[in-house]
């Protein structure tokens, strides 16, 4: 693996010391330092500095929150299902539909330029605009130069790091005296029409006062459908080789997410301070899953749902193999046969996950059900809630209930609902389920439903610690005040 610095043609002899060097530069492994082990980071909402300065009301926020939501939903799952003998294009992983809900202050290069980056559980690759931008979006910080930068190389397209994209082809990088057609040009591919291409390379990233030599980042120089302006480019935190944990081989990293009205910042932590309250009597730890339909995710196998302490009816239930939350003996109604393998569900293919598999998304606000799977839960909330359906909700939510006169939303009733991975069960109580729209006079679900595989939203996931152990490939929920955490 090698990187190009400029066009300067060396002998084979000369060349092999600064080829060596630069292919040392590349790999994951060298972009760790000692002694630090962890790396602390706070995670700003992307309408934070809108809250501020144009004083926009919660319910804005989350109305803004919950159509960047739909918007990404369009991108998240692949339009194309590779076979076993080609990888999953990563163009299709969701970034440039929505851009991110939480954002990361970083550096690049030398001398270090300060960029803002939406984090990403559902994509690899990290990526931000550059000069000269053919058709970028709008974006506040400065837009990145990489030919002010000394440690800036482009990845040549006969690498191996430019073959982690199966979307890639051999260019130029852009600089006017560069006259090398061997360089690694990406061009992405998302739902919705959205597009961003560029070039691949490496460079110097900064998190707080620690620096890493030669990671591998996109500099874009065209992206159609882009997101926020406050979003300079986007690090993906997926399972991939070119991640950001992947390529400074973090064994585990861990955030927590306060709830929206709190406008306090989350955390995020990389390395060895990655960790979940041990004692906690709601801790679950739930081991992933690998579907070679979505290859980068974090998928969960989703094999149980309940509202309030008993399970879900009908042909749901009927394929589960899971406990009702609460209740040591197997529910009578389920099946004692295990969830069937299959790649023919939308959320299967191949071994482990099963056809009601769940992503972990950070950047998507709400939960998205399987449509079955949604279905079934409307029915159910409708028996359970002794309110009048309503419609016409002004934060773009489907299930809505309509409240009494003068009644608010924490004076009504409504269930918790579990759900269950491997048979570890998740509770959400109704501060996680519903949000009250006031302006419509309705309490609305924070879940909508999808044809595709279904997603765990950060709405679900507030006041939660999330910890990713990708050593052991497992995830640890435990429930706590995410506003009192500190670095």
């Amino acid at each position: 693996m090698s990187v190009h610095r400029s066009t300067t043609t060396y002998s084979a002899m000369e060349a092999m010391p600064l080829l060596l060097f630069l292919a040392l530069l590349v790999l994951p492994a060298y972009c760790l330092q000692s002694p630090r082990q962890s790396y602390h980071l706070e995670l700003a909402r992307v309408d934070a500095a809108d809250t501020g300065s144009l004083n926009i009301s919660d319910h804005e926020l989350l109305r803004r929150a919950i159509q960047r939501s739909r918007d990404r939903l369009a991108s998240i799952t692949p339009r194309l299902y590779p076979t076993r003998n080609r990888k999953v294009v990563v163009g299709e992983a969701p970034v440039l539909s929505a851009g991110g809900e939480y954002l990361v202050k970083l550096g690049l290069g030398t001398p270090q330029h300060c960029f803002t980056a939406a984090i990403d559980t559902a994509s690899d690759l990290i990526w931000t605009q550059c000069q000269p931008c053919v058709k970028c979006y709008r974006q506040k910080d400065p837009v990145f130069n990489p030919m002010a930068s000394t440690t800036y190389a482009v990845v040549p397209c006969n690498s191996d790091t430019c073959d982690e994209l199966d979307t890639h082809r051999c260019g130029r990088s852009g600089s006017e005296d560069d006259d090398d057609d061997d360089v690694c040009q990406y061009t992405y591919t998302y739902g919705g029409n959205s597009t961003t291409r560029g070039t691949l390379a490496v460079d110097k990233l900064t998190i707080g006062e620690d620096s890493f030599h030669g990671v591998v980042f996109g500099c874009s120089s065209s992206s159609v459908g882009g997101p926020p302006a406050e979003v300079s480019g986007v690090v993906g935190l997926g399972r991939g080789p070119l991640s950001l944990v992947s390529q400074l081989s973090v064994r585990r990293f861990m955030y927590c997410l306060p709830p929206p009205a709190s406008r306090s910042a989350g955390r995020l932590v990389l390395g060895a301070d990655a960790t979940a309250m041990r004692n906690a009597s709601d801790r679950i730890v739930v081991p992933m899953s690998i579907n070679p339909r979505y290859p980068s995710y974090y998928y969960l196998n989703l094999n149980g749902l309940s509202i309030g302490d008993k399970a879900m009816s009908s042909s749901f239930r009927s394929i589960m193999n899971a406990t009702t939350p609460g209740t040591s003996d197997p529910d009578p109604n389920v099946a004692a046969s295990p969830m069937p393998v299959s790649g023919d569900g939308d959320g299967g293919g191949g071994t482990g996950p099963n056809a009601f598999g769940m992503i972990i998304d950070i950047a998507s606000t709400i939960t998205f059900l399987e449509e079955s799977l949604y279905e079934e839960l409307v029915d159910d909330l409708e028996e359970e809630i002794r309110l009048p359906r309503g419609s016409g909700s002004s934060l773009g939510l489907d299930l809505c209930f309509i409240l009494p006169n003068g009644v608010p939303m924490s004076r009504v009733y409504a269930p918790s609902m579990s759900l269950a991975f491997d048979g570890e069960w998740l509770k959400l109580e109704k501060e996680l389920l519903f949000v009250e729209d006031r302006e419509s006079g309705m309490m609305c679900l924070m879940i909508g439903k999808t044809d595709g595989v279904s997603i765990l939203g950060n709405y679900q996931q507030q006041n939660i610690q999330v910890m990713y152990n990708l050593r052991r490939e497992r995830i640890t929920f435990v429930k706590t005040n995410c506003e009192s955490m500190t670095h």
